[in-house]
């Protein structure tokens, strides 16, 4: 059964060359409670800096993905949103 990580963690075995279903159950059962996100690569990066006229190599890019990855983290905002679009009436009150 596809969890929410299933298809970044398909995508880890098949640059491991590791096509065995139970590598993929292990790793599904050690992040059950985490949300793995490839938020972006390089060539976002280098298509993104094109677009705003900014001149970066390829090394940069990933100075950049380092840079930002500290940030890539879910919001208490963006899980207050979710929660009540997901779940209306759930306010606990004090």
């Amino acid at each position: 059964m596809p969890t929410r990580n299933t298809v970044v963690l398909q995508q880890i075995l098949e640059v491991l060359e590791i096509s065995e279903p139970q590598a993929l159950a292990r790793l599904e059962r050690v992040y059950q409670d985490s949300l793995l996100v490839v938020a972006g690569d390089a060539n976002l990066i280098a298509s993104q800096a094109k677009e705003l006229r900014l001149a970066i190599n390829t090394t940069e890019c990933g100075q950049v993905l380092d840079h930002l990855a500290p940030r890539a983290r879910i919001s208490l905002d963006q899980a207050e949103e979710a929660i009540n679009a997901l779940f209306p009436d759930r306010f606990v009150e004090p």
